[in-house]
């Protein structure tokens, strides 16, 4: 892709869509909590100036010579060259299947992977003329062969735009997909079979987003933010303010929210349901690197653990055992962002992880569990300038990064490969079968990659 194609195309992944527009919340979960707005990585010319939406900027344009910047977690750090560390040990290797294109058409939001009834489930959705989007549903029964399930128009049944947001089983064989219209209309779509969609009862209309959605059996939980009445003394200010919320269904249909405690000011990042219940994280919204924790037994009562993650910028989660796992990055003040997790097998007591790399601006975006192992993706999120002209041939780009870790507390960098090429966007891991399954989009596919653990 030369510079020219690169501009258009980053020009059409960045723009400001018209009406309906999701908020800047939605916006920020998307595009920020998993450091999954990071622009091509490569080389692209110095003159390009990007406009990325979220709460907070991340930064008006690019300027320098033959320079390197690292986007991540909402901070733009200037680093000089390729990282020399020694990785860990390899923890076995990943045996992977070539690719398989899924959609010809990148998504906006997505894509996301859920796994229901023996099949699995890929949701994305896409821009159309009109600033609108309409949402996809693709399905496979071996992680190779996919098709478009979902009836036309199975979104549309009461008004165009709604955004996907995540995906997840029921916990009883069929699906939720979470999202919204804009800030004003938090929704949730309920299936039998990925195919027919029924919207559900979300509550009272008001100013929110469902961003992420996690289940077990009887139980689902659906995590966003909410424009909140805020008390004072016990008794009601006339004043609202963005605070975290919860949505609990008992099968997908009908939801009741609740809002978390102490949790104005917070940007959702990840839900998972674990032994213990149901945990939450979500990242302040102040510039500070701090994420929170809350955690619940049943999904309907939650507490907001007492000790703020410091230094973490959260981007999913999963359970391993009795144990929770957080993953993420922490700033290091030599390697930009590093990839980071913390983890807790009471919900209250909580250690930080780290993990080696091999190159600067490598994080944790995604995690599940496959196999009874912990396999966590990440790639470099770091952008190469070049002088303005300068056609020569840019420079590689850095592998992609696993881990395995069997504990939740010790990870290990698997043994370099040349294959897989994630995409730039957004990579989303699940296990299927014993398989590790990836998707993840380019410039102009969104494509799924499988393979098996060895050791």
């Amino acid at each position: 892709m030369n510079d020219n194609e690169m501009e258009t195309w980053l020009a059409e992944r960045f723009r400001a869509a018209p009406n309906p527009e999701p908020s800047e919340s939605l916006q920020q979960a998307i595009h920020a909590d998993r450091i999954r707005a990071s622009v091509a990585r490569g080389s692209i010319g110095p003159n390009l100036a990007l406009g990325l939406s979220g709460r907070r900027p991340v930064f008006a344009g690019l300027v320098g010579l033959a320079a390197a910047a690292i986007l991540a977690a909402g901070l733009l750090t200037v680093v000089a060259s390729r990282l020399t560390q020694t990785p860990s040990a390899p923890g076995g290797t990943i045996e992977w299947q070539p690719s398989t294109q899924v959609s010809a058409f990148t998504f906006r939001f997505g894509p996301y992977l859920a796994s229901a009834g023996g099949r699995l489930y890929l949701v994305g959705s896409i821009g159309v003329i009109g600033g609108s989007y309409s949402t996809e549903v693709w399905s496979s029964a071996d992680g190779a062969t996919w098709q478009r399930v979902a009836e036309p128009a199975a979104f549309d049944k009461s008004r165009s735009g709604f955004a996907a947001a995540g995906i997840s089983d029921d916990g009883n064989g069929g699906l939720v997909v979470v999202g919204s219209i804009g800030s004003a209309a938090p929704m949730a779509w309920h299936s039998p079979d990925g195919r027919t969609w029924t919207q559900a009862d979300v509550g009272a209309a008001g100013s929110g987003e469902l961003m992420r959605v996690a289940a077990r059996a009887g139980a689902i939980v659906a995590f966003g933010d909410w424009m909140a009445p805020v008390s004072v003394g016990g008794a009601a200010s006339g004043q609202t303010a963005n605070q975290l919320g919860v949505w609990f269904s008992a099968d997908g249909n009908t939801w009741d929210q609740v809002i978390l405690p102490d949790s104005a000011g917070y940007t959702p990042s990840a839900v998972t349901a674990w032994k213990g219940g149901f945990a939450a994280v979500a990242q302040k919204s102040t510039g500070a690197l701090v994420s929170s924790l809350w955690t619940s037994t049943d999904g309907r009562t939650w507490e907001k653990r007492p000790s703020d993650l410091a230094g973490f910028w959260a981007t999913a989660m999963a359970a391993l055992g009795d144990r929770v796992v957080a993953v993420g990055s922490r700033l290091d003040s030599k390697l930009g962002m590093v990839p980071a997790s913390w983890s807790s097998t009471d919900g209250r007591t909580w250690v930080e992880s780290t993990a080696s790399v091999r190159d600067r601006a490598v994080t944790f975006d995604d995690v599940a569990v496959v196999g009874g192992t912990l396999v966590a993706v990440g790639s470099s999120h770091m952008v190469t300038l070049q002088p303005a002209g300068d056609v020569t041939t840019p420079p590689p780009t850095p592998p992609e990064s696993i881990w395995t870790s069997s504990d939740g507390t010790t990870w290990h960098l698997l043994a370099e490969v040349t294959s897989p090429k994630f995409g730039i966007y957004l990579n989303s891991i699940t296990s299927f079968g014993g398989r590790v399954v990836v998707a993840t989009q380019g410039a102009g596919a969104v494509e799924v990659f499988l393979g098996d653990l060895a050791p």
